[in-house]
């Protein structure tokens, strides 16, 4: 007997199914031999990585299917009914998305439909970036170089994340040692309320304070805010849009609070260029282009970013994901700079511009926890950064 599909569910029974979702795209779109293949391509002129990638088996096909069919959300404003449905459609994209790593025809023709292409202006701000055009950016300048001795290890970093949580009153956060995290890395995991960090991680006081207010104070805070509107979607990584705003929200907290730099900028704007110019170039070539703005091994990383969930890197192929950090910055640089209010209502959740309205008119509550700099320059003092 087929099972009958339901065409309307509560918010309960969809959430429980969405919940049972694994796509941790991230780590499967990082490559298992990437530093082996980055030796290789430093020892040659013309080498051009290889990536392999880890298999994931999961259950995403059987839930998919039975969230396949809903057309409303039966007991929730048809708003937030629609969202979810929108939800489910993305959902089943980005997990096509992940299956498809190795897959360069599917990996670029997925992630251009997800995340878009740049736009001829987009373009033209990120090689005005790249060249030091920075004037209408509020920018700090880059501090001095910072004496190994002087740099701050794991346990340090620790003590100073859980001071951060206790200041902010975030119960049951913690730092969490991964070697699933890319050397020096660190990355929210949402479900497990942990900071994921490299064990061999070593930052200097100025790069610990972008770190926290990039990672918790845009990406934590939302998430927390999200969680408490009841809508647990709001709380977790959703619709393409919210990824724009995420970003550049991150990336306008830094300005304000005078950590971000020209190089900072200049790598966010990078991924523009090579997004825009680099689909039909080699792993090589697309190097060797950028190698005219920004040192080797920063050329590297922006090359392996937008060539990443590709196979045999020689042939065609991009990965647009990482376009949402300087569109996102310029979106929110303008929305903020035309309307100041906006930046608590986007800590109610995970949220787009457009979904402030709902703030506005109570159909998800106000932010409990909304960050300001005198907030983080107080907090900063008391943890010794």
């Amino acid at each position: 007997m087929f099972e009958k599909k339901k065409k309307d569910m509560t918010l309960q029974e969809v959430t429980e199914l969405l919940e049972q979702l694994r796509l941790p795209t991230a780590l499967v779109f990082t490559p298992l031999n990437l530093e082996s293949e980055k030796k290789k391509f430093f020892d040659s002129d013309t080498y051009e990585p290889y990536f392999k990638y880890r298999i994931v088996k999961n259950d995403n096909e059987k839930v998919l299917n039975k969230l396949s069919k809903v057309q409303v959300i039966s007991d929730v404003d048809p708003r937030i009914s629609k969202f979810y449905i929108d939800l489910i459609a993305s959902k089943t994209e980005a997990n096509e998305l992940m299956h498809a790593v190795g897959n360069n025809q599917k990996v670029t023709e997925i992630s251009k439909e997800r995340f878009g292409m740049p736009s001829p202006i987009l373009f033209r701000n990120a090689a005005r970036v790249l060249r030091g055009v920075v004037k209408n950016y509020n920018l700090a300048k880059s501090p001095p170089k910072v004496k190994d001795k002087d740099m701050l290890g794991y346990d340090e970093i620790v003590k100073v994340f859980d001071g951060v949580f206790d200041e902010l009153g975030l119960e049951g956060w913690e730092v969490y040692r991964s070697m699933n995290i890319p050397k020096n890395g660190a990355k929210v995991g949402v479900k497990r309320k942990q900071i994921l960090v490299n064990e061999e991680i070593q930052r200097s006081k100025f790069k610990l304070r972008k770190l926290i207010v990039h990672e918790v104070g845009t990406h934590v805070l939302r998430s927390i805010n999200g969680m408490n509107t009841g809508f647990t979607a709001l709380g977790n990584a959703n619709l393409p849009a919210y990824l724009d705003v995420e970003e550049g929200l991150a990336t306008w907290n830094e300005s304000e609070m005078g950590v971000l730099t020209e190089n900072g900028l200049k790598k966010k704007a990078a991924y523009v260029y090579a997004i825009q110019i680099g689909e039909s170039m080699t792993f090589r070539q697309l190097y060797n282009a950028l190698l005219g703005s920004l040192p080797k091994n920063a050329a590297f990383n922006i090359v392996y970013r937008v060539k990443r969930g590709l196979a045999d890197t020689a042939k065609p192929g991009i990965y647009t994901k990482d376009i949402v950090y300087f569109r996102g910055f310029r979106k929110v640089l303008k929305k903020l700079g035309d309307d100041k209010s906006l930046y608590p209502l986007l800590y109610a959740g995970k949220i787009d511009f457009k979904q402030c309205d709902w703030v506005r008119e109570g159909l998800i509550p106000k932010a409990e926890i909304v960050p300001s700099k005198e907030m983080w320059n107080k907090i900063f003092k008391k943890v010794g950064i």
